[in-house]
């Protein structure tokens, strides 16, 4: 089915300042707007595409000349854009607010890092950060735990933190997961796609804006 109707966009304003919770509810709007699935299974599975394409980009980088370099480009942008757009998305079929789960999480694993401190914790999480500061917050983290980051290694994590979030997929199916589970398994995912954002040197903001720019203006087929 075509869904030629660009005025389907009118209303689909992204938040700004964009904070978590902001493009969370975003991400709602543009969907129930867009008529996509809404179904987790289906959902789930438009992510994991989306972390293949990330990892194509990933590879194709990181086996190129100048592969630091070649980074900050569109299409890895535009890929990074699309799967936090896509944990959000999976959020939402949870039916779990990643801001109000966020500050407990981060306290907890403050908590497990606690017996081996490299350094000054950062500061806490704050809901009125835009999705640039929660990348610089990562960064911190990464800086005071002295966790060494390259793309490939973050892809990675990444990849498990997917399987964690069809762990809770498949315990969702006979009602035996739970908000915080659930919730927590993407946050982990966000964080590790925070810091690959700042490996990368993308601006996520940027990346997120100019791909709903782009996506406002394609004609959607299903």
């Amino acid at each position: 089915m075509a869904v030629p109707d660009a005025q389907r966009e009118i209303g689909l304003e992204l938040p700004s300042p964009m904070t978590l919770q902001g493009l969370q509810d975003y991400v709602a709007r543009a969907v129930a707007a867009r008529e996509f699935t809404q179904h987790l299974n289906e959902v789930f599975i438009l992510m994991t595409e989306e972390l293949g394409e990330l990892a194509r980009e990933i590879a194709g980088k990181g086996n190129s000349p100048g592969a630091a370099e070649a980074f900050d480009d569109g299409n890895l942008a535009f890929e990074l854009a699309d799967l936090a757009l896509y944990l959000l998305d999976l959020a939402n079929g949870f039916q779990v607010s990643l801001a109000a789960l966020w500050p407990a999480h981060e306290q907890a694993l403050e908590q497990r890092h606690a017996a081996q401190p490299k350094g000054p914790p950062p500061g806490s999480f704050d809901p009125e950060w835009g999705l640039n500061m929660l990348v610089a917050h990562q960064g911190e983290m990464r800086n005071a735990r002295e966790w060494g980051d390259s793309p490939e290694q973050l892809l990675t994590l990444l990849t498990g933190e997917a399987g964690k979030i069809a762990r809770e997929l498949r315990k969702h199916w006979k009602d035996r997961t739970t908000p915080e589970r659930a919730g927590g398994a993407l946050i982990d995912a966000l964080r590790c796609l925070f810091r690959l954002t700042l490996a990368c040197g993308i601006d996520l903001e940027r990346a997120v804006r100019e791909k709903e720019a782009h996506n406002a203006e394609r004609t959607w087929e299903f």
